[in-house]
This record gives structure tokens, C-alpha cells and sequence, in this order.
């Protein structure tokens, strides 16, 4: 205790930040831990070619949906966060599948506007990627493991810190 009373402040914010990303990535990494679905990621896609391509890639899958107001107020920090990807890491944006006339016209507006694509999965796919909150975005290694798990808003630090972390598991 009398070492970090004699510790200049900056050291002590550089020990608070990396004891508090430590800790948030610890939580990521044993709640992923539950998630080993048996419905792959790749069932999302629209066409066989195109889930090919996904095969071999480590992959960040954001699970969102049009009713959650989290979900809209993380999206210009979701966009802030791409700019951080690995070249070889795909991003997969999923909306839980409603079938109501705003979803569709949110969807179709979207999906013009966006610079990803947008993926519907229906209640069966959530439940087996343990999807109970949104946002939740999930870090999965080229092998289709979930390494990491997280509900809610992540900083771009914590997603530059998860997405430079895929590679080595």
C-alpha cells in the first residue's frame, strides 16, 4: 500500500486502465465460453459462395435489433470501431428477425445506406449463439470459436484490444 501512495498519478491511470480492460476482457472471455453454438455463422449468408468466403476468417458478429435504443445510440461508435478491424477480420452485422412493416422499411433503408451487410436471424439461430441482450458482439477466430462475448457498448479501445486478440487464438 505505501508503494502506491509514493507512485507518481499518471501511473496510477495507466495501472487503472489496465487493470480495468484486463478485467473487462477477462468477463468477455470466460462469458464466450458458454457460447458453442451448433449453427454455424455461415447459415446467415445468402448464397453457398458466399459463405465460403467467410471460412478461414476470424469474424466480429454484432447481434442488434431496430427496437433497442442502446443499438441506436452505439451506432456511430460501431462505425468508429470498424476503422480498427484487421484487414482479414470480417464484420457481420445480424438484426433479429420481426416481421413487422417498420423492420422491413428500417432494413431496406439500411441496407442501402450501409457500408456492410446486413444479415436476419431468426429466434432458433439467437437462441444458439446465446444471444439475451442487445447490442451483443461476439469475436470469433478463424476456426468459428466465440472467443469473446459482450453485451452493450464497447469503446474502440476494448474493440481494437478484442479484434487484435483474435488472431492469437
Amino acid at each position: 500500500m505505501k508503494i502506491w501512495k509514493q507512485l507518481p498519478y499518471g501511473w496510477k491511470v495507466v495501472f487503472a486502465f489496465v487493470f480495468f480492460f484486463s478485467a473487462t476482457l477477462g468477463f468477455a472471455y470466460f462469458k464466450a465460453r458458454d457460447t458453442n453454438p451448433s449453427i454455424p455463422i455461415e447459415a446467415l449468408a445468402t448464397t453457398p459462395t458466399e459463405a465460403s468466403s467467410w471460412k478461414g476468417h476470424p469474424k466480429v458478429v454484432y447481434f442488434w435489433t431496430t427496437w433497442c435504443t442502446v443499438c441506436k445510440a452505439y451506432t456511430p461508435i460501431l462505425e468508429a470501431n470498424l476503422k480498427f478491424l484487421p484487414k482479414e477480420t470480417m464484420f457481420l452485422s445480424v438484426l433479429e428477425s420481426e416481421d413487422s412493416e417498420e423492420t422491413k422499411e428500417i432494413l431496406s433503408h439500411l441496407s442501402s445506406e450501409s457500408t456492410y451487410p446486413i444479415y436476419t436471424a431468426d429466434y432458433r439461430m439467437l437462441k444458439e449463439w446465446r444471444i439475451s441482450a442487445y447490442p451483443t458482439t461476439l469475436f470469433v477466430n478463424a476456426n468459428g470459436k466465440v472467443v469473446f462475448a459482450d453485451s452493450g457498448i464497447l469503446s474502440p479501445i476494448g474493440f481494437w484490444i478484442r479484434s487484435f486478440l483474435l488472431r492469437f487464438f
